[in-house]
């Protein structure tokens, strides 16, 4: 999942993670990303496995699992890990990236750092989005008819785009309270409101929004049930931006 819109002052959800900009340089790499969206979607895991999924080697996964845990995206899973065998957990479920400050004494860092990540996790999406639309024809006729891809315009104050982007946030969190994935499922600090800040990770231990819940879940990997009325892992990606000018002309 990966979450790249601003939270402009709006309170976090649980579970989520607020970036400060060496970390979001750290994640901003295609790899990095789509191996904490497996995480963050599939459950732990261990280089080998994320290899597999990937197509990568297991030297390339090990490396960047490596630098996911000294920022703090993931850590090792102590219950499942056993002498050489190290699986991997995800730390939190998304990223909240909070627009900078204009008055803040690193506004153009943090800019340029959410800036850079924004446009790696928007490469990843769109892989995700191609992959999804390449085997909707071999999907279940069921899921066939509730999968969309839309495209809604409007003419919009930033007040009005802050409201309607508020009310879709809500109703997505809401859903993912009501149908988390199983095991995100009574985690620690899972219903009291808060969000694991960028101070709660450092180096030496191994250490996304506002409007979306962030690192790229992969939909080659996720949701493998079978039958039609069977549970799936969605991937519901909300995007607001205004409409380049020269669109418009």
């Amino acid at each position: 999942m990966t979450s790249t819109s601003s939270n402009n002052g709006r309170t976090p959800q649980p579970q989520g993670l607020m970036p400060n900009p060496e970390q979001l340089r750290a994640l901003t790499h295609p790899i990095r990303l789509r191996l904490l969206g497996i995480l963050r979607l599939n459950g732990s895991a261990t280089a080998t496995d994320l290899a597999r999924m990937t197509g990568l080697n297991t030297g390339s996964t090990s490396y960047h699992l490596r630098i996911l845990a000294k920022y703090g995206f993931i850590e090792k899973d102590t219950k499942l890990s056993s002498g050489r065998k190290l699986f991997w957990k995800a730390r939190q479920l998304y990223n909240v990236i909070d627009a900078p400050s204009e008055k803040s004494p690193n506004a153009e860092d943090e800019l340029d750092a959410a800036s850079g990540f924004m446009q790696v996790a928007a490469s990843e999406l769109s892989r995700q989005i191609l992959q999804a639309a390449s085997t909707w024809k071999s999907m279940d006729s069921t899921w066939q008819d509730i999968s969309t891809m839309s495209d809604y315009a409007m003419l919009l104050t930033p007040e009005e785009a802050d409201s309607i982007a508020s009310q879709v946030q809500g109703i997505l969190f809401d859903a993912m309270k009501r149908h988390p994935l199983v095991h995100w499922k009574n985690i620690d600090g899972a219903d009291d409101g808060t969000v694991r800040g960028s101070d709660d990770c450092t180096a030496e231990q191994g250490g996304e929004s506002g409007h979306t819940p962030a690192s790229a879940p992969d939909s080659s990997i996720a949701g493998q049930a079978e039958g039609p009325n069977r549970s799936r892992a969605i991937a519901m990606q909300f995007h607001l931006f205004p409409v380049a000018q020269d669109l418009l002309r």
